[in-house]
């Protein structure tokens, strides 16, 4: 935290965090090969931790809740392939998430690929794809995610 921050009130800092953006155009996600619409689209400049965050939310008949999260560095480059398994020295996160009644995980995908189609600040406009496998869920089961992005904010 910024030393400005720290003299804050705990709602003026609040008002300081980045909000969470309205996305709009293609999210295309296939999860075990099964295709799911994500009815929440979301963008994030953090511009403190110096990273984008993508968060797409699917509900399943508001009983189960799915997301996908991404977390990209703001020095990324357009065309850029980065490799998921090297996530400690790329800085690029991906996460998948269940929460239902009876289970609740998030799981790194750990595994494949993520490419940067673009990225531009401002209004956030964001394209790319992951292909990835997730590390095991508490059922021991791992999960393959195939991402198509392009959001704009």
């Amino acid at each position: 935290m910024t030393a400005n921050a720290q003299q804050l009130s705990p709602e003026q800092q609040k008002l300081l965090r980045p909000k969470a953006l309205n996305a709009t155009g293609t999210f295309n996600a296939l999860i075990d090969a099964v295709q799911v619409d994500f009815q929440t689209l979301t963008l994030v400049h953090d511009r403190e931790q110096a990273i984008y965050r993508l968060i797409a939310r699917h509900a399943d008949n508001s009983v189960t809740v799915t997301k996908i999260t991404i977390e990209l560095p703001n020095n990324l480059r357009p065309g850029q392939v980065i490799q998921l398994d090297q996530w400690m020295s790329n800085e690029v996160n991906a996460w998948y998430a269940v929460k239902s009644p009876t289970t609740h995980y998030i799981v790194r995908c750990s595994t494949g690929t993520l490419i940067l189609g673009s990225l531009q600040a401002g209004t956030i406009k964001i394209s790319g794809t992951l292909d990835g496998i997730t590390d095991k869920d508490v059922n021991w089961n791992t999960h393959t995610l195939k991402v198509e992005f392009d959001l704009t904010s």
